[in-house]
């Protein structure tokens, strides 16, 4: 049986949305027969995990390592965290018995040092990637895409990537990408999307949601954004949309989440004086299917030009949810391809508030269409984006790694 070495950023005990991810599948892929060991950033969210990993996902060995660093939102103390983590990740890295490294790019540069240390062990190392960098920075006017930094960066990928026996990418879009810009094989690129945190038997109607009461909000349509709000996320457009929606007295806004753009984005809605947006935090994961049932239709929102740099995540808890999309994305986007192979929602263009108040307005005056537009999210979860079938894909792309 191959061992199986990842390294990422985060992991259990962590609750942040690719650590739920991980632990869920790497849990479910070790009852399938495979033998994992996970090298991560040491929790800085508590206390942290007890050494050995006791607590995680049964037949997962964790080994944290690094710096417990809080504030990562700013940027010399994530510096600061992940140069802590790439030294005492090498040097575990370096010891520890493994068959195969699997590479996630959180933080960004993990698959370019991992390779080199595959290379100095001799062992087969893939990549899973969730961002494309610095690519997506350079999108996004972060980065000069002339700056040694991007040039450097970018000439470093494509040795890594040349290096990767499978490359996993979550979306369509994302394969492309790699393909025209880092000429990597279609063979070696694996199409693996993401799945749902959770796994309802049933959608669960917004009139049963505990927040949907504790809120007040029964009888509104609730159009609800939850998630990360970050780099790569349009907030100010959701935030003009309601303000566009203002004369919809049944239409409310709810935001949760976190993200370094969330604070602008509530002083936005401040300073326009909103009263149909309430801002909550995070939920609890195992509260998750409460916290998302407490929507009419759900928002995704992804910048202009990062078409393939990212997919987010967010839609596959929408589409377990059972509730229609509003997706202010790029055409040609996986979000965007999805919900128009599944009828499960409206695509309108991002950074473009008029469009998505439009959009808002159109279903929901159209509970029938969105009701359908539900069904269809949740007919599509149970098909293709539940853990079960992101098992029975790993599985069958690595049945030799988890044969007994």
């Amino acid at each position: 049986m191959t061992r199986i070495c990842l390294v990422c950023d985060v992991f259990h005990p962590s609750e942040e949305s690719t650590s739920q991810l991980f632990t869920g599948l790497l849990g479910a892929l070790a009852e399938d027969g495979a033998d994992f060991d996970v090298v991560t950033n040491r929790f800085a969210g508590g206390d942290t995990e007890p050494a050995g990993g006791a607590g995680g996902p049964r037949g997962v060995r964790i080994h944290a390592v690094g710096l417990p660093i809080r504030g990562r939102g700013s940027l010399p103390l994530r510096m600061a965290r992940y140069a802590a983590f790439v030294v005492a990740a090498t040097l575990r890295l370096l010891w520890l018995e493994t068959d195969r490294y699997w590479a996630s790019t959180n933080p960004p540069f993990t698959p370019i040092w991992v390779a080199v240390v595959a290379l100095l062990r001799r062992r087969k190392f893939d990549v899973i990637v969730h961002d494309v960098y610095p690519d997506g920075l350079i999108a996004v006017g972060y980065l000069g895409e002339r700056s040694l930094t991007a040039r450097a960066w970018k000439s470093l990928n494509r040795w890594a990537f040349r290096r990767a026996t499978k490359i996993a990418v979550l979306g369509r879009d994302m394969a492309e990408v790699l393909r025209d810009r880092y000429a990597v094989p279609s063979e070696r690129l694996v199409f693996f999307p993401h799945w749902s945190l959770f796994d309802p038997a049933e959608p669960l109607p917004l009139a049963m949601s505990r927040l949907a009461h504790d809120l007040d909000l029964q009888g509104r349509f609730v159009v609800q954004y939850s998630g990360n709000m970050g780099l790569w996320h349009d907030m100010d457009s959701i935030v003009e949309a309601a303000a566009l929606l203002g004369d919809v007295p049944q239409v409310r806004f709810l935001m949760i989440g976190a993200g370094r753009r969330r604070t602008a984005a509530r002083r936005l809605a401040a300073s326009r004086g909103l009263a149909n947006i309430t801002w909550l935090d995070f939920q609890p994961r195992n509260d998750l299917p409460n916290s998302l049932a407490c929507a009419s239709v759900s928002l995704i929102s992804q910048r202009d030009g990062l078409n393939g740099m990212a997919v987010p995540c967010k839609l596959y808890g929408i589409l377990a949810s059972g509730r229609a999309v509003v997706a202010a994305v790029p055409e040609g986007s996986e979000v965007a391809r999805v919900v128009h192979e599944e009828r499960c929602g409206v695509v309108v263009p991002p950074h473009e508030p008029a469009a998505i108040a439009d959009a808002i307005r159109a279903l929901a005056s159209d509970t029938a269409t969105v009701s359908e537009m539900g069904r269809n999210a949740f007919a599509a979860y149970r098909e293709k984006y539940s853990l079960a079938v992101a098992r029975a894909r790993y599985r069958k792309e690595w049945a030799a790694s988890f044969d007994r």
